[in-house]
């Protein structure tokens, strides 16, 4: 309940992704005929995703689709509970949601393909990765590079602050090529282990496929560390705003506002934000638009029209107050 709430702090697109552990259909999302009804976890989020317009992607792209994402072989059934909700503003960015193999545990991974803006691109910071800090080698390089970069560089002719620019430049230099290769060594080591997983799936390879399954779920685990890590730096110094409050007011009146498709002329659903526009131009062009040459129309047809009709008037009284001078 204090989830989407929390996330508020933070207005902007959202794509939340996970295991909700309750299906949002009782009928569609799960295998088992007996009828349940919607618990308290299933309730919450179906109300948060009314409130800030959030949309089940894969049941939104699947309408009539009976698709499961997790098996319980304790209970002998399967369900839908991995969910992808995103806000509807980026439907129209959405090019498929699919279900991938069940490699590792008994949930499968969900795919989604997202169409980027050309103006998404922002200014490239670089941020050290924390977890060469965590890696003996990696510390040994550096220090390494500390010392060798400080033994040639005290020339007494070199002012201070000019060493201290030139370190910064090679010790920056010497940690991104270790990110660098660390990276492209982890991605290595996760093509691989993926591939010969694919390979030894079977019956007959039960211990070689566990053995590679704990590979493949050490490398997934580093990787979301990593990502982790890089998120709270990013938010590190924003903290608890006092503005919180402020935040989920805008969120939600955002929400109500938003638009997120609309019927077309020919019967058809349309997302993208230029047909919405475009629907509603061409409704209140038509609906203000008058057939009727002005120039044709004389003051006795205005009477005419005017006449008979009933206009309230404000007494003398009221109207002699608003024309009253302000006064402080």
């Amino acid at each position: 309940t204090k989830f989407f709430p929390k996330l508020t702090q933070y207005p902007c697109l959202w794509v939340i992704g996970g295991d909700f552990n309750r299906p949002l259909d009782t009928v569609m999302d799960r295998s088992s005929t007996t009828p349940v009804t919607h618990t308290h976890m299933a309730k919450t989020t179906l109300t948060s995703m009314v409130e800030y317009s959030l949309t089940d992607i894969w049941r939104h792209l699947h309408p009539k689709t009976r698709e499961y994402s997790h098996c319980s072989h304790a209970h002998k059934s399967f369900s839908h509970i991995d969910l992808f909700l995103i806000s509807s503003s980026l439907i129209h960015r959405v090019q498929d949601c699919t279900f991938l193999p069940q490699y590792i545990s008994d949930h499968s991974p969900v795919c989604v393909q997202l169409e980027a803006p050309e103006d998404l691109q922002s200014p490239y910071q670089w941020m050290l990765d924390p977890q060469l800090l965590t890696r003996e080698e990696s510390i040994g390089e550096i220090k390494s590079a500390i010392q060798e970069c400080f033994h040639f560089n005290q020339s007494q002719l070199s002012p201070p602050d000019m060493i201290w620019e030139a370190f910064k430049a090679t010790i920056r230099g010497k940690i991104i090529a270790l990110s660098s290769a660390n990276k492209k060594s982890f991605q290595q080591q996760m093509s691989g282990v993926e591939t010969e997983l694919n390979k030894n799936n079977s019956e007959e390879n039960r211990e070689r496929v566990a053995s590679l399954q704990h590979n493949l779920n050490v490398l997934s685990s580093s990787k979301a560390e990593r990502a982790l890590l890089r998120t709270r730096s990013r938010f590190y110094a924003q903290g608890d705003k006092a503005g919180r409050l402020l935040a989920w007011q805008l969120c939600r009146e955002e929400a109500d506002c938003l638009i997120p498709s609309i019927k077309l002329a020919d019967d058809t659903i349309s997302f993208s934000p230029g047909a919405i526009n475009g629907a509603f131009q061409s409704y209140y062009s038509s609906l203000f638009y008058t057939q009727t040459d002005n120039s044709k129309i004389s003051s006795t047809d205005l009477d005419k029209f005017f006449d008979p009709l009933t206009i309230p008037q404000i007494s003398q009284e009221h109207a002699d107050v608003l024309q009253a001078p302000f006064t402080t």
